[in-house]
């Protein structure tokens, strides 16, 4: 038995991502990333060509609102070519675009205003229902999903840019829950907002996120782009189809075992493919923690020109070969370090804040270290600098 229909689904292609922070410390790299987005979505448009009777995309096709006529051509000149129908969401990027009245969209591209608003195709005999809900501001705390209903006997796909209770973090961007979706004879979610994918509900109804199509940052790691859904009497079938052109990975290095740097970039060379950017970690335990903690952006660099890739260093975790417990019982230099340290570490963020910007010259800091502290990451920093510090006098001392 064939297949009755199937579909693209896609969301939050951010076309036109400008990657500012990345692009004024490496404008190479940065430059890359803000042509990913375009190839990737060329991919996406080549794929639903070939294999998808339509396309849904739920919400944020722009990162901004003002979007520059370039991007906005770009992405009509791929509906044109894809030729099929393409079904719209306005989420909180993109809930209103420049240039509608000069650019407009091929015919074959629809956009959905609202719940009532929907639109019944017949595919080879068999009538499928698109419904959706836009936004109409950046922000909304609206329940989009709650009021949207499909047409008992049609396969029904409702398309929502939504934060759903769980799933996201972002709770004033059209907030609603897993129980708002169910009973109300929508067949499929197809869902965006998150740029992480998961599907929520397996069937009755099928609930998805697809995750957006291309890694933005360290935080978006992993294969990036679409769901092929393939529709036959009441089953469904779910394909990913990675479409990505930049692929961010997290790779942790670790040094334990390690007697030198080369065995150290030997192991990490197979977990970086070429052509990505890899966020790195270093981690372990051993003689290689002084080395690595003394210049770890060179050793990124060595692992990027061996592997054709990009290094981020995200992280030190590493740890001297050494009981360090047992230090910090004694009367020593690094016993007092390793005290001092250990009081910290039993601080709040906002103690520690206090501590370090008192007042004085020391309360100038103050701003740029409040920026660390309210994501949780002062503990740490004073962690790190006390085992630098005790790394330092261990080698001073051989």
């Amino acid at each position: 038995m064939g297949t009755d229909f199937s579909f693209v689904h896609c969301a939050d292609l951010h076309l036109g991502s400008r990657f500012y922070a990345v692009t004024e410390e490496n404008p190479g790299l940065g430059k890359r990333l803000y042509d990913s987005v375009f190839r990737s979505f060329s991919r996406i448009v080549e794929l639903a060509k070939e294999r998808a009777d339509f396309m849904v995309i739920s919400g944020d096709v722009y990162d901004d609102t003002n979007q520059t006529p370039r991007t906005r051509l770009f992405f009509c000149e791929k509906m044109r070519e894809f030729g099929k129908p393409c079904f719209i969401v306005r989420g909180n990027h993109d809930f209103k675009t420049s240039w509608d009245g000069s650019i407009a969209y091929p015919d074959n591209v629809r956009m959905l205003e609202g719940p009532d608003d929907r639109i019944v195709m017949n595919i080879g005999g068999r009538e499928v229902e698109i419904i959706g809900s836009s936004y109409t501001t950046m922000h909304t705390s609206e329940n989009l999903a709650a009021g949207m209903h499909g047409t008992p006997g049609m396969f029904t796909i409702g398309m929502v840019h939504c934060s759903v209770d769980g799933y996201s973090d972002n709770a004033d961007y059209a907030p609603c829950r897993l129980s708002d979706m169910i009973g109300k004879d929508i067949q499929y979610w197809a869902l965006g907002h998150i740029h992480k994918r998961a599907v929520l509900k397996e069937s009755d109804p099928c609930i998805v996120y697809p995750g957006n199509i291309q890694g933005r940052s360290p935080n978006e790691t992993g294969k990036k782009g679409c769901y092929l859904v393939s529709v036959t009497g009441d089953s469904m079938e779910k394909e990913f189809v990675p479409t990505q052109e930049v692929l961010w990975k997290s790779v942790k290095a670790d040094i334990t075992w390690k007697k030198d740097v080369s065995q150290l970039v030997d192991s990490v060379i197979p977990e970086c493919p070429e052509g990505s950017v890899v966020c790195l970690t270093f981690v372990g335990r051993g003689p290689l923690n002084h080395v690595v903690r003394s210049d770890p952006e060179g050793i990124a660099a060595a692992i990027a020109e061996r592997a054709k890739c990009s290094t981020d260093v995200r992280g030190i975790e590493t740890r001297p070969d050494a009981d360090l417990e047992a230090a910090a019982q004694g009367k020593t230099l690094v016993s007092g370090v390793l005290r001092t340290a250990k009081r910290y570490s039993e601080l709040s963020d906002s103690e520690l804040l206090d501590l370090l910007c008192p007042e004085g010259p020391a309360s100038d800091m103050r701003p740029y270290l409040q920026y660390y502290a309210e994501r949780g990451e002062l503990r740490r920093m004073v962690d790190d600098a006390a085992l630098a510090l005790v790394d330092r006098i261990w080698e001073g001392g051989r």
